[in-house]
């Protein structure tokens, strides 16, 4: 097994912010000399430019947590769920739903909260783990449950895990929940496709990940630190740089 392989599931299962700066400053040493090797859609290039970004966007959460940046927040634990084969899927679906519950996003809130459960179960149980439902997944770069490896033990105890059931079962029940996750309009082809996905399902378009959020990077909605020129969403950029006046990436300062 490639070395690199070996990092994506035992480094950036990770969640420490002083180890997280520290990889992220070696990642982005070892793309540089990597720029200056091979083209940028090398496999070893795209796979370690991947684990940067996952890296990158692991640390965030600690800051805009700092900040307060509810909002920013929700998204991008939204879209470290396409990460779940590199991360501790479990957690990042708990904190998924928790930053969704936060912002008043409560049908995402719910439908990541369910998973986290799924999961929990089959944590405990593993040989009865089979029959968790993927639908409200489909169609998205979400790992199915199916793909992704689990960890020998739960993050919390069993009294917080029936909290969040309990809530999931309340709004269930209250109806004030949608049943879906939230989709956007693929620009190229007009096909409604999943808010945070970086590929249409229909036309196979791309974008790159918002250096914030995680979430496709639109040109029309765009803009790009002038240091860097790594883009970012402009309503989350400006909400950032509110908070922080840095870029996030770079670290240099904005205004």
């Amino acid at each position: 097994m490639p070395v690199y392989k070996t990092i994506s599931v035992e480094v950036l299962a990770m969640d420490n912010e002083v180890e997280l700066a520290v990889l992220k400053d070696m990642l982005k040493k070892l793309i540089h000399n990597l720029e200056a090797q091979v083209d940028s859609n090398n496999p070893i290039y795209i796979e370690f430019f991947r684990f940067l970004v996952i890296t990158h966007l692991q640390a965030m959460k600690s800051e805009c947590g700092k900040h307060g940046l509810r909002r920013v927040l929700a998204k991008l634990t939204s879209c470290l769920l396409r990460y779940t084969r590199e991360i501790r899927a479990d957690k990042a679906y708990y904190d998924a739903g928790t930053a969704c519950r936060d912002a008043g996003l409560n049908d995402s809130a719910f439908i990541y909260f369910n998973r986290y459960i799924d999961l929990y179960d089959a944590i405990d149980d593993p040989d009865n783990a089979g029959g968790i439902d993927n639908s409200e997944f489909e169609n998205t770069d979400i790992p199915s449950p199916f793909e992704i490896p689990l960890p020998e033990k739960n993050i919390v105890r069993p009294e917080e895990r029936d909290l969040i059931r309990d809530w999931v079962l309340e709004v269930n029940m209250d109806g004030s929940v949608g049943p879906s996750l939230p989709t956007r309009r693929c620009e190229h082809c007009g096909q409604s496709i999943y808010e945070c996905a970086l590929r249409c399902n229909n036309c196979q378009a791309q974008w790159e990940p918002c250096i914030i959020t995680g979430l496709p990077l639109i040109k029309s909605n765009a803009v790009h630190c002038k240091i860097c020129n790594k883009g970012a969403i402009r309503d989350h950029w400006n909400d950032y740089i509110q908070a922080t006046m840095h870029c996030p990436w770079c670290k240099s300062m904005q205004t």
